[in-house]
């Protein structure tokens, strides 16, 4: 069992002997400007990328949220959570099998959450491959370490693995896929932070989708991976965009980074308007962690501390944004529906053994087959 305070600690050796070993070493990045940066996008791709606040994002969403024929709006966000995202990866298995997930005209992921998005966003046609992806192997050997390299460049562990496991399904069939749902006016967005501007950067994934080709793949896997990126955790992920004709490379990782999760933009969050059809605008909201409030006798001693003190703050986090979007939900009339990983199961978020992935994944089908995946905000712990 892995949880954070481990994880300090050996971040903290890792610091100490990297000091010893480089000098504090840093490795050498082109400089670019915040006027550059604000006009940016990767190269061939416009109009695929928003900051959080921008008020083309908030329009976007809007437009995505179009009732259906029968006058139904479906929208899904998946939060981050590590190795528990097998939990919320179980949970939409579990319901895309069942037949009765609706068609989301918006699905947000991030970090975790941004791998299992795709298959959210395609129903019921992807399920087995999203199982195959969380439960055939290549989740399992996620944290691999780099040796002596986590002293002298970013990240504890390899993102190879990583790399294999999103570049592994990030295949031409689901470019086509999500292209085609975009095309229908449904939208599948995925958030990483962009460390240079401090800024939540959320990417419409149909739109790179529609680019197809090799381009595409890579940028689609890119930002998946970047999203998934957990800082210290993993390497950051270098993007490659261009700016009045310079190239440079802007520095993304997890997303969880800036926000859990990603629901509804500031703008919306701090509007008064009410919804034109109160009660026909469903909203859910899958967190990848326990909710409830963990007990343990902390260690009188620094990293225990502050390891604690970290899992808190998260949690605390979490509860604030739920808290915001049933607000917002309260005034414009939209049901909130959320599902957290039952007090039963165990929070660890870099535990990335097969005993628990699979005990999340099957948790997660569970919750949906006993009646009890999804709550008020109210009814949390």
């Amino acid at each position: 069992m892995m949880k954070i305070v481990q994880f300090l600690r050996i971040v903290a050796v890792s610091m100490a002997a990297g000091v010893l070993l480089t000098g504090c070493a840093t490795l050498p990045r082109d400089s670019f400007s915040l006027s550059e940066d604000a006009i940016a996008s990767p190269a061939g791709f416009a109009n695929v990328r928003f900051t959080e606040n921008s008020p083309a994002l908030t329009a976007a969403m809007e437009k995505a949220l179009t009732p259906d024929a029968h006058g139904d709006v479906n929208a899904l966000a998946l939060s981050g959570g590590g190795a528990n995202g097998a939990y919320g990866a179980g949970l939409v298995y579990g319901w895309g099998k069942s037949g009765a997930m609706p068609k989301f005209q918006l699905v947000t992921g991030v970090s975790t959450g941004a791998l299992t998005a795709p298959f959210a966003f395609l129903g019921r046609d992807w399920s087995e491959q999203l199982r195959k992806s969380y439960l055939e192997g290549k989740v399992y050997v996620l944290l691999k370490g780099r040796g002596l390299l986590s002293l002298i460049t970013p990240g504890l562990f390899s993102r190879a693995p990583l790399d294999d496991l999103v570049r592994g399904y990030v295949t031409d069939d689901l470019l086509r896929a999500v292209a085609a749902e975009h095309a229908r006016g449904r939208r599948l967005l995925v958030a990483t932070t962009n460390l240079d501007t401090e800024q939540l950067i959320v990417w419409d994934m149909g739109a790179i989708a529609t680019r197809g080709g090799a381009p595409a793949r890579e940028l689609f896997a890119q930002v998946l991976v970047a999203s998934a990126s957990v800082p210290g955790v993993f390497p950051p992920s270098l993007i490659q965009v261009e700016s009045n004709g310079r190239r440079f490379e802007e520095m993304h990782v997890d997303g969880q980074t800036e926000s859990a999760f990603f629901a509804v933009p500031p703008r919306l969050l701090l509007t008064n308007a009410a919804s034109a059809q109160p009660g026909r605008v469903q909203f859910y909201i899958v967190v990848n962690g326990r909710m409830d409030s963990l007990f343990a006798v902390t260690p009188r001693s620094s990293l225990p501390i502050l390891g604690r003190s970290f899992d808190v703050a998260a949690r605390a986090s979490v509860r604030q944004m739920l808290i915001s979007t049933a607000e917002f939900c309260r005034r414009s009339g939209c049901a909130l529906h959320v599902s957290a990983m039952p007090v039963e199961q165990k929070d660890d978020p870099l535990d990335f053994r097969a005993k628990h992935i699979r005990s999340l994944f099957a948790g997660g089908q569970a919750s949906l087959d006993a009646d009890k995946a999804w709550q008020d905000v109210s009814q949390l712990p």
